[in-house]
């Protein structure tokens, strides 16, 4: 019920955005940001190339709310234009560096070790997810990360579900070999 009520939410707000309402697309903005935000940084790991792809993601989806039909929710049509814009990026750099966020660490040295030894981890499945090619990437941090189903996930990477599927399933068994799980 709530889910409907945000999507009819949703669609006013499209509806008002396509007719010129500034405010309204600045909700959906509002709405959307950090979700798309999370993810590009999940796919580029460099937050001057996240707040660039976003920005750009966001640019063009304003550019092109006259072409949204409706077939996927917003949010979906969002996250594929988001995908193709990080693709687009990376294709035109041709170069990609890589920042780790910082953890605070506690003050005890237990606490410190257990936040450490994490942070390890973290980093080597890190180090590991982007050894991935990019559209077993992709399908991984869209079904893991951001909970897509792989109907989704397929109408976000254009791709039939199978594929989006076979996808994921291959970065799942490359990162378990690469972790040696």
């Amino acid at each position: 019920m709530e889910r409907t009520r945000e999507r009819e939410c949703e669609r006013e707000l499209v509806q008002r955005a396509r007719r010129g309402d500034d405010n309204a697309f600045e909700d959906l903005v509002r709405a959307h940001q950090k979700p798309i935000f999370s993810f590009i940084y999940r796919l580029s790991g460099d937050p001057e190339i996240t707040a660039e792809v976003t920005q750009m993601a966001f640019i063009k989806a304003y550019s092109g709310l006259g072409g949204f039909r409706g077939d996927a929710s917003f949010r979906t049509w969002l996250y594929r234009i988001a995908v193709n814009t990080f693709r687009n990026h990376v294709r035109d750099e041709s170069r990609r560096s890589h920042q780790e966020v910082d953890d605070n660490m506690p003050s005890s040295d237990e606490g410190a070790f257990e936040v450490l030894n994490h942070q390890q981890e973290r980093r080597m499945l890190w180090e590991a997810v982007q050894t991935l090619p990019e559209r077993q990437r992709e399908a991984l941090v869209l079904r893991v990360q951001e909970g897509y189903p792989f109907t989704d996930v397929a109408r976000i990477m254009r791709c039939s579900v199978g594929s989006a599927k076979a996808n994921y399933h291959q970065a799942v068994q490359k990162l378990k070999a690469a972790l040696g799980e």
